[in-house]
């Protein structure tokens, strides 16, 4: 009887362990890894702000580089301080993006330094905030950034990151930036790019101010991309 017993629990066992290795496979099979081509463009400690490589993508994200499986360009393990504004970078997640702003990836599994671009972000914030030498921007409610010119010097995901980052650094002001001038009685800046026809494919870069009860201040300048980043020739 016992002997019987015991086969009939074998039995059973062996019955349920294929179906235990089945449901494990399965487990692996439906965790799906999802893969996006991101360009930093600022970094607040391990904290990067980043958006799609693709500029028709206007989503605007940050990630945490903390304590994650981080590859250069190279190949060989490298760390979030190694990650800076400008980088070209592959980041796998388990597909799911949380609705936050910016927005966050879930669960990230691995980041791949790919490149390095110019960071158009950067390199006008600084040049905006070099417009206000003795005043702040702050003094103004509200403002607003625009664009002219033949020569694309933001594409409109990296609009989206502009506007976060002097909303963050003007925190009293209003900030809103888009193409095309369309707000009245705030602080107006205009950014005019035109390319030249130099050998060095530079680019004429006007920034004008306009704030109320003020003339209005602008500088002219001529850039150029070397080595992965915007220079003033």
């Amino acid at each position: 009887m016992r002997k019987r017993a015991v086969l009939c629990i074998l039995l059973v066992l062996c019955m349920l362990l294929p179906c235990a290795s089945c449901a494990a496979m399965a487990t692996q099979e439906t965790i799906v890894k999802t893969r996006i081509n991101l360009l930093i463009v600022l970094k607040n400690n391990q904290i990067c702000y980043a958006v799609p490589q693709n500029g028709s993508n206007t989503s605007f994200y940050c990630f945490n580089a903390a304590a994650q499986p981080i590859f250069g360009m190279d190949g060989k393990s490298a760390t979030a301080a190694d990650l800076t504004p400008g980088m070209l970078v592959t980041l796998e997640f388990d597909g799911y993006v949380l609705e936050t702003y910016p927005a966050q990836f879930s669960d990230v599994s691995g980041i791949w330094v790919t490149g390095v671009r110019a960071n158009s972000v950067e390199f006008l914030t600084n040049l905006i905030s070099g417009m206000f030498p003795s005043t702040s921007p702050e003094e103004v409610e509200r403002w607003q950034v625009s664009f002219e010119g033949g020569y694309q010097f933001l594409k409109p995901n990296e609009m989206r990151a502009l506007e976060f980052i002097l909303q963050e650094q003007w925190t009293n002001s209003g900030i809103k930036v888009e193409q095309n001038k369309d707000t009245k009685k705030t602080g107006h800046i205009l950014v005019s790019a035109e390319e030249t026809r130099d050998e060095d494919d530079s680019v004429q870069l006007t920034i004008r101010v306009e704030r109320p009860e003020s003339d209005p201040i602008e500088r002219n300048i001529k850039v150029s991309k070397k080595d992965g980043k915007w220079t003033i020739v």
